[in-house]
């Protein structure tokens, strides 16, 4: 099992979930082959968002019941910045947290059963589903979904 505290050490990408009811613009954009990439998600109010920082690697974990789209990784990119929080259209903050990136979305997801089938079974998203954004992947797990996942997109700064 991977220690539960997050170091600079042993942080190999963060790792956001999206549940396709709360979001279902995004299972649309990856089913309709939309190659615009995420650039913002809420994180909660925590260490781990606090840690987050521009060049970090990030994943993109689908969760839920499945029929959207598999649960598993759609996504691989890089934070771009600090984590602001949110401010409404007054400019007020709302209490909320959004991390920006640069995520784009993959045509077809590595699946969480073919990621247990390598032999991966100790990600946190998989062992504490329900836990809160952001997640995390250990450098070690990085490692081995590297070989399924292939190369990571180059790392594209906000313009």
């Amino acid at each position: 099992m991977v220690d539960a505290r997050i170091t600079a050490d042993n942080l190999g990408a963060w790792l956001i979930k999206c549940q396709p009811k709360a979001n279902p613009e995004l299972p649309r954009t990856i089913r309709e082959g939309d190659p615009q990439p995420v650039t913002r998600w809420c994180v909660a109010d925590n260490y781990r968002s606090r840690m987050m920082a521009s060049g970090d690697r990030v994943v993109l974990w689908v969760s839920g019941d499945g029929r959207e789209l598999a649960r598993g990784i759609w996504g691989l990119g890089w934070v771009t910045g600090q984590v602001p929080p949110m401010v409404d259209e007054l400019g007020a903050e709302t209490g909320k947290l959004e991390v920006p990136l640069h995520l784009p979305l993959l045509s077809s997801g590595l699946t969480a059963e073919t990621i247990r089938a390598a032999g991966i079974s100790d990600l946190e998203v998989l062992r504490l589903p329900q836990g809160s954004n952001p997640s995390w992947v250990s450098v070690d797990q990085l490692t081995a979904l590297g070989e399924l996942l292939g190369d990571w997109p180059a790392f594209s700064a906000p313009t």
